[in-house]
C-alpha cells in the first residue's frame, strides 16, 4: 500500500513539474513575441515619424495660402460681372496662384496641377 501512494505521488510530482515547466515556457515565448512586436511597432514609428512631421508642416502651410486664395475667390465671386466669360488678368492670377500653390506643398502623395 505504501508503495502505491508513494508511485501516485511521484506522478503527481512529474505532472505539476511538466504542467509548470509547459506555463513558463509559453509564458517565455510569449514574452520573446511581445518583444519582437515592440520593437517592430518601434522601428516603424521612428520610420513614420518624419513623414508625419512633414506632412503637418506642409498642411499648415497650405491652410494659410488656401485661405488668402479662397479670400480672393470670395471677392471675385461677388462681382457684379461674374456671370461675363471674359477672364480679366485677376482672374487668370488667381487660377495661377492656386495652381502654383498646389504644386509647391511638399510632403505629398498627389501629382502636379496642369497650368495652361
Amino acid at each position: 500500500m505504501k508503495l502505491r501512494y508513494v508511485l501516485l505521488a511521484l506522478v503527481v510530482a512529474i505532472s505539476v513539474t511538466g504542467i509548470i515547466a509547459w506555463r513558463s515556457g509559453w509564458s517565455a515565448h510569449a514574452d520573446y513575441i511581445n518583444a519582437l512586436a515592440a520593437n517592430k511597432r518601434a522601428k516603424a514609428q521612428k520610420a513614420i515619424q518624419p513623414v508625419e512631421q512633414k506632412a503637418a508642416q506642409a498642411s499648415d502651410e497650405g491652410r494659410i495660402i488656401y485661405r488668402t486664395i479662397t479670400r480672393d475667390v470670395v471677392k471675385y465671386v461677388q462681382s457684379p460681372d461674374r456671370t461675363v466669360c471674359q477672364f480679366d488678368d485677376a482672374a487668370v492670377q488667381l487660377r495661377q496662384r492656386a495652381i502654383d500653390t498646389a504644386n509647391s506643398i511638399s510632403g505629398f502623395d498627389a501629382g502636379a496641377v496642369q497650368g495652361k
